[in-house]
């Protein structure tokens, strides 16, 4: 045994002396290579309200979504084939084909991206499309083609159960987008913003007494939160689906730990975004990645 690969369906390939590749379960099979996630493209190291314009391949997995009924949302490059959003933002998507998507794209105008196509829409089966509970707001897009890797397209890292993705309090966050800004137009380039993790007690409460439509507003365990306190900092109409990341530390590579999902209104002091736990999601996403791979 003298070389170890990653398939693209998450199985250790290993080349054994007799000159074939095998999988963990003692199958011949050829490697497929992965592209590097979570790699920025740039040295420049904000629905986005306080937001700072987006360099070429600074958030190279973010990818722009157009429904079929003109709402614009994000969503985040997985592997070479995936997009992962929000399930309210395709949730009413009755044809994939006729989503688009767009990668490798700053200005919403420019005739410079990626277009490629979607085959098929996994929403969570936990999902509850009313527009009021928000839980399990989640979703998967297979694409039908492997999107080629450049220097403003390649994909996002999933986070791991490691200790140190469970994010806490004051941990340092990046949301990005083409969402409505203060000017309440969506913005014509991509903007992004640091914003904190917010304590989970403490966003519970800031929604405790709230409601939408006279129904109440409840942020679950499979959500987190992020936001400033003094608030002007936020993700806001049309960033919907798109990345919360995190720089590691430790591997200096970016991780999508949450997926915009829904506020009450956006950068208000002492009210939060509140996002899709991506870690509460990876066994879903792994399941549905490699059953559809």
């Amino acid at each position: 045994m003298r070389t170890m690969c990653i398939s693209s369906v998450h199985l250790f390939l290993f080349l054994f002396d007799d000159g074939f590749w095998k999988n963990t379960r003692g199958e011949i099979t050829l490697p497929v290579c992965e592209p590097v996630c979570g790699m920025q493209r740039t040295g420049a190291v904000e629905r986005i309200y306080g937001g700072r314009r987006a360099n070429p391949g600074q958030f190279p997995w973010q990818v722009m979504l157009i429904t079929e009924h003109g709402e614009l949302g994000g969503g985040s490059l997985l592997y070479d084939s995936w997009v992962l959003t929000a399930a309210h933002v395709v949730a009413e998507q009755r044809n994939p084909s006729t989503l688009k998507i767009k990668l490798g794209i700053l200005n919403k105008y420019s005739v410079h991206y990626e277009e490629v196509q979607a085959e098929r829409i996994f929403i969570h089966e936990g999902y509850r499309n009313d527009l009021v509970n928000f839980d399990n707001d989640i979703a998967l897009i297979k694409l039908e083609h492997k999107v080629p890797m450049s220097t403003t397209i390649s994909p996002i890292c999933l986070p791991g159960k490691e200790e140190r993705f469970q994010m806490k309090a004051d941990d340092i966050v990046t949301v990005s987008g083409w969402g409505r800004t203060e000017t309440r137009s969506s913005s014509v380039v991509l903007l992004y913003t640091e914003l904190m993790i917010i304590n989970q007690k403490e966003c519970t409460d800031a929604y405790a007494n709230k409601s939408h439509n006279g129904n109440p507003l409840v942020v679950t365990e499979n959500m987190l939160c992020a936001g400033v306190e003094e608030g002007g900092r936020d993700a806001c109409h049309g960033d919907s689906g798109g990345p919360l990341v995190l720089l590691d530390v430790q591997t200096r590579k970016w991780f999508v730990i949450g997926v915009v999902s829904w506020a009450l209104d956006c950068a208000v002091a002492g009210q939060y975004g509140v996002y899709t736990r991506v870690t509460s999601y990876i066994p879903w996403i792994e399941s549905i990645i490699t059953n559809n791979s």
